[in-house]
């Protein structure tokens, strides 16, 4: 890296300082293509740099070193943001939820919320996975053409919906995934920078979303509060209302917020993860065919189990790589609560830092040929040699995804049980493209052709 002098500020691009009306086409610029406008920044100021914005302090970085001192070495000198746009747009959203909050509400929120993710309920969780996976791809008829991606919205949400709320959604799965739609294009878009108070079209299309979201949600609640059914996350919610802790008690509103982000959150970034994942194994038949004769040989035709997943190394080295490749949450925003020093720069308190995962995942520093898909990176003695916070899909330190071990479970679990019985085909010549929201998610879905794998359905 760069010698610098220390408290120096970092090299960037001069400051945003825009007419109102002039933010909305700058904010829609970074929509569409802010992966490639950031990635050149990288390329030209280096790891770290400065991009004031609208009289704020903005530091972005990429380097693992970098990331370390953030999220690591000195973590308590920062927290998740509570301004800026994209906080704005995931709190109307999401409220204060866990992805959302700090300090006292955050610990004693996830304190209730931890025993759901346990060995004991993952074990049971999983027999739910297998079962709601084998039934999607037993609907999926030999030459039929699917949006993959949209096939995986619905089975990771009716899976989420089973372990974590013990109810079974149908119909409303178009309901939600009406929400995520009108949500992602909101994000970062006109509707983030512009005031509250202005009727935007994009404005009054979230709040219908908002209010169709909430109503299911509030069912969820309502119907339990007072009769807790079962071992269910939901049932432990409710019943915290009498915690003895003021920060612990949920009150209705905070049920909600809570729901919403482990409903959404526990959803959506394995299903972009799976999506882009089958879209790695179909553009690299070489690696497909591997991954094939792992499951043939593990199992043998006979549905997967938790049990199994010790023996399937290439799977969870493919989802790793997929991950590296495609991280479903692709940015890690901080704010600084007080001075620090990063890569020889101060970071005054009160500046926002962004983290690009992405382009981490991509560092050629670190990565070598770090384009090429390649699952062996992932061995286990290549994986030793990666520097700290060099991999990151589910974050790190304190704030690390509290449901990281139900996600990789649950993808590994659906990743064997759909190579098991299928091959899938992009059924476009046309680029895959990515849609960089409040996820990383394939732009515009993603079309495959199924053909049923005469292997399987003979060992079965």
């Amino acid at each position: 890296m760069t010698h610098v002098t220390p408290h120096s500020r970092p090299p960037g691009p001069s400051a945003v300082t825009m007419h109102p009306w002039s933010i909305v086409p700058y904010a829609n610029r970074m929509r569409r293509g802010g992966i490639d406008i950031v990635g050149k920044r990288f390329e030209m100021y280096g790891d770290l740099y400065l991009a004031p914005f609208l009289g704020r302090d903005v530091y972005v970085m990429r380097h693992p070193d970098h990331i370390r001192e953030v999220l690591l070495t000195q973590a308590d000198c920062f927290q998740k943001p509570e301004t800026g746009l994209t906080a704005r747009t995931l709190r109307r959203l999401l409220g204060n939820g866990l992805l959302n909050s700090n300090g006292e509400t955050w610990r004693a929120h996830r304190k209730l919320v931890q025993p759901a993710f346990g060995p004991a309920p993952l074990a049971r969780y999983a027999e739910a996975m297998t079962e709601h996976a084998q039934l999607a791809v037993d609907s999926w008829h030999d030459g039929a053409t699917l949006d993959v991606s949209k096939e995986m919205m619905e089975l990771t949400l009716r899976i989420v919906a089973k372990t974590l709320f013990d109810h079974r959604i149908t119909s409303e799965t178009d309901r939600v995934a009406e929400v995520m739609r009108v949500f992602r294009t909101s994000m970062g878009g006109a509707d983030a920078v512009l005031p509250d108070w202005l009727p935007v079209p994009s404005r009054r299309r979230s709040m219908k979303a908002l209010a169709e979201i909430d109503a299911l949600v509030f069912d969820l609640i309502d119907a339990r509060l007072g009769r807790p059914t079962g071992p269910d996350l939901l049932s432990n919610l409710v019943g915290a209302e009498g915690e003895p802790d003021a920060a612990a008690r949920l009150d209705r509103r905070a049920l909600r917020d809570e729901v919403l982000t482990l409903f959404l959150a526990g959803h959506e970034t394995t299903s972009h993860s799976l999506s882009w994942t089958l879209h790695l194994l179909a553009s690299h038949p070489d690696v497909e065919a591997q991954l094939h004769a792992e499951l043939d040989r593990v199992l043998g035709g006979r549905p997967v189990t938790l049990e199994d997943l010790p023996n399937l190394g290439l799977v969870d080295r493919v989802l790793a790589e997929s991950m590296r490749l495609y991280p479903p949450a692709y940015v890690i925003p901080r704010v600084s609560t007080r001075p620090s020093e990063i890569g020889g720069y101060t970071i005054p308190a009160g500046s926002d830092v962004v983290m690009w995962v992405y382009h981490t995942h991509r560092h050629p520093d670190v990565h070598a040929d770090p384009l090429r898909f390649d699952p062996d990176r992932f061995l286990p003695e290549r994986l030793r040699a990666l520097p700290s916070c060099a991999y990151l899909p589910f974050g790190a330190g304190s704030r690390t995804c509290i449901g990281k071990r139900f996600a990789q479970i649950e993808a590994q679990l659906l990743l064997a049980t759909i190579a098991q019985s299928v091959t899938l085909r992009h059924a476009s010549s046309e680029p895959v493209r990515m849609d960089a929201s409040v996820t990383l998610a394939p732009k515009g879905g993603l079309p495959m052709v199924v053909a049923r794998r005469r292997a399987r359905a003979s060992a079965a």
